[in-house]
């Protein structure tokens, strides 16, 4: 009786928890549902809000696009000019039918109605936005919510048409009806209903969706008109009724289950239960070695026999977990963690140093003999190290062909003396299949604690010495000689380029070029501007060369080239012939897209190659001087002019010059500065003159900033000069202004 009590005793406890429990959980899931439908209600009103705005702000794009397509085009504008009316409404009636505008009009200055495509309005008449026309002719354009005599409401823009003064608006509306709040509706998940404020019914309307208690927001447009937006809250409480349901009849299922299972399982557990609960608390403790007591052949036996697997299993994964954690599995050195942790163990005032060797040719000798010799070579290069370790010390393999020695106690001469011993191990040639292997490594050294206080930092910090020692050949540095770490702001600001290049943070200046010869400003060269909004503006030797280094740079480039190649077009079509220069690096050149991107640009913008120069460093060419050839090929070929820029400080030979498609050279500003009193430069810069003309190339001077330096430049041949002396980067605006200004002015 005292055993079936018992189980009853337990059945009841348990059973009487889980339905506590459950009731609690019931009551918790009941009122954070409620909590969560009013903010999913609150979200979704936002959410589908928000929406709603971004699609009406997207259409009013697409007319005011649309609009200032129409009014760019020269047909039409001849047509408005000349009265022809016939003309006139064909093509806004072709036009508005590509872009699905239900009103299109074209009204004069004088506020009269040019043409139209509303049967209820003529040539002649008054424009039926008189207040659109008003907003549009103080800032140049307007847009808004208008209603048509007829009733019916229209989203429209109004755009000016120029040629080059304004002559004439073009307006482009869309419908706003039922069919436009249902397409609204699709898109945003809620209920639109477009009214006039104070008026009742509403001038579109989606079609009703289901419930009776809707949430609502208000969404004020202009010209009296609001669009109320709805949620019917139903919608969002349906799933969380459902889930309610579904789990109370899992409550209820889960009782009866778990009353019957505890009434049959009690009595197995009692007997066995304080057993099995020691030997728990025994393998808790990490004790594995004591085996379980014998146990009844039935189910409580056959836990207590998986118990004992278990304690079995648990001791050999442990084993071989802690080998994975602390081991190297290739050359069963101790890996970076373990080397971490014996760091710890090191006393500061005892002192120490961590020594960095990697491999010399490693990557070659992987590559080319395959990734089997490689993993081969590293345990002959363990085995050549690890008898080298000093008492106290350690040698790790921290990744790849990089291993670490800790040296316990050791100053500057002691790690040189080490290292100069690992140098030489490493000279004798490893064999492996009968391939005689000669390799030899770079060692970086930091020491503890003058380089650092914590592994992480030593590491580091060998690392760069690691890479001082590479770059000069010198086999051994110290952390010390590599001078400071990267600066944490030239860090943030690679971080922040890409950041800045989607917020717009990037614009582009533009510097004259003058031909000597007549006078004329016949090039500007795009220079690059970061206008950061917290640190101001930033020098461009900030960083574009951390653009170059992290690949940044083929983001840049392309915005760089687009909106150059834009800029081109507008001052072909405002009659402004001026070649846009555009500078390239190294990864640029080395694109394998970059003449179809230029391609595609100057199709686009229906822009003359001619009016294209693309500016390349002398560098630039000599990373891969086959590819650059055939890249510069192609651009050529599209009719582009190239320019070798800063020429004079670079590496290129005239040999490897003579073979390039090339149309001009820039001569660097150091050969300009200072011309006039320097012979030496005077003489390279006259001798490049006549060398490029011989070439048949045109000769850019960058630089100049006296008139003295621009007379003797114009005495001597040189064809086009640029430089502070001239003008000085400026926007697209100030440089038409400055144009205008300039053919009244003398440059020297």
């Amino acid at each position: 009786m005292s055993s079936r009590s018992l189980r009853h005793r337990i059945a009841i406890v348990f059973v009487g928890l889980l339905v506590l429990v459950m009731g609690l959980v019931l009551a918790l899931v009941h009122h954070s549902s409620a909590r969560i439908v009013e903010r999913e209600t609150r979200r979704e009103l936002a959410v589908g809000t928000k929406v709603f705005q971004r699609l009406l702000e997207q259409n009013q794009r697409q007319l005011e696009t649309a609009a200032a397509v129409l009014s760019a085009d020269f047909a039409f504008r001849e047509a408005i000019a000349t009265q022809d009316q016939p003309t006139v409404r064909s093509v806004i009636h072709n036009h508005g039918q590509r872009i699905h505008a239900q009103v299109m009009m074209v009204t004069g200055t004088d506020g009269k109605l040019i043409a139209t495509t509303q049967h209820a309005g003529a040539s002649g008449d008054p424009f039926p936005f008189p207040d659109l026309l008003a907003a549009a002719e103080a800032s140049g354009r307007s847009a808004g919510f208008r209603q048509m005599r007829n009733g019916q409401l229209y989203q429209v823009v109004l755009v000016p048409i120029l040629a080059p003064t304004r002559i004439a608006w073009v307006a482009m509306g869309f419908h706003v009806d039922d069919r436009w709040a249902d397409d609204m509706a699709g898109v945003t998940g809620l209920g639109v209903h477009i009214v006039r404020t104070g008026t009742p019914g509403a001038l579109a309307s989606s079609a009703a969706a289901g419930g009776t208690h809707y949430a609502s927001v208000h969404v004020p447009l202009d010209g009296g008109v609001q669009a109320v937006l709805q949620l019917p809250v139903a919608q969002v409480q349906a799933p969380f009724e459902q889930l309610q349901g579904r789990l109370l009849g899992v409550i209820v299922v889960a009782v009866l289950v778990f009353a019957a299972g505890s009434i049959m399982l009690a009595g197995r557990i009692v007997r066995p239960l304080n057993e099995l609960s020691a030997a728990a608390r025994r393998i808790a403790q990490g004790d594995y070695a004591q085996p379980l007591p014998p146990a009844p052949r039935d189910e409580i036996g056959q836990l207590a026999g998986s118990f004992g697997q278990m304690r079995t299993e648990i001791a050999s994964r442990e084993e071989r977990i802690a080998r994975l954690a602390y081991v190297d599995a290739l050359t069963d050195l101790p890996n970076r963690t373990r080397f971490l942790e014996a760091f710890g163990r090191l006393s500061p005032g005892a002192g120490g140093a961590v020594m960095v060797v990697n491999v010399d040719r490693f990557a070659l000798i992987n590559n080319a003999l395959g990734h089997d010799v490689g993993d081969r070579l590293l345990r002959a290069v363990a085995g050549q190290l690890q008898p080298l370790v000093p008492p106290g010390g350690m040698l790790a393999r921290l990744w790849g062909d990089q291993f670490a020695f800790l040296l316990e106690g050791a100053g500057l001469e002691a790690a040189r003396r080490f290292a100069d011993t690992v140098l030489a191990a490493l000279r004798d040639p490893v064999t492996l299949d009968g391939q005689r292997l000669d390799i030899e490594a770079g060692v970086g050294i930091a020491l503890y604690p003058d380089d650092g206080l914590d592994a992480a930092t030593l590491l580091r910090r060998a690392e760069l010495a690691l890479a001082t020692a590479k770059r000069r050949h010198a086999g051994i540095a110290f952390a010390q000689e590599t001078g400071g770490e990267p600066a944490h702001e030239q860090l943030s600001l690679i971080g922040d380029m890409r950041r800045a290049l989607a917020a717009g943070e990037f614009t582009l200046a533009y510097q004259p070029k003058l031909a000597l010869g007549s006078g004329r400003i016949v090039a500007v060269e795009a220079l690059l501007r970061w206008q950061h909004p917290e640190r101001g503006t930033i020098a461009p030797a900030r960083f574009i060369p951390f653009a170059e280094q992290t690949g940044f740079i083929r983001e840049i480039t392309p915005w760089v080239l687009e909106s150059s190649v834009r800029q081109a077009a507008m001052w072909h079509a405002a009659g402004l012939d001026i070649a846009v220069s555009a500078n390239l690096s190294t990864l640029d050149l080395l694109d394998p897209h970059l003449g179809r991107r230029v391609r595609g640009l100057l199709e686009t913008y229906a822009v003359p190659a001619r009016r294209l120069c693309l500016e390349i460093t002398e560098s630039a060419l000599m990373d891969d001087p086959a590819l650059a050839q055939a890249h510069l090929d192609e651009l050529a070929g599209l009719g582009i002019k190239l320019s070798i820029d800063d020429y004079g400080v670079g590496q290129a030979s005239l040999a490897y010059l003579k073979s390039l498609p090339v149309d001009e050279l820039k001569l660097d500003r150091s050969f300009i500065t200072a011309i006039t009193e320097s012979p030496r430069n005077a003489a390279i810069v006259e001798s490049t003159i006549m060398l490029s003309h011989a070439l048949g190339l045109t000769v850019v001077a960058e630089g100049v900033e006296t008139p003295a330096e621009l007379r003797w430049l114009r005495e001597h041949g040189c064809d086009i000069a640029q430089g502070y002396g001239i003008g000085r980067p400026m926007t697209a605006a100030q440089l038409g202004d400055w144009l205008a200004d300039f053919a009244f002015r003398t440059v020297a």
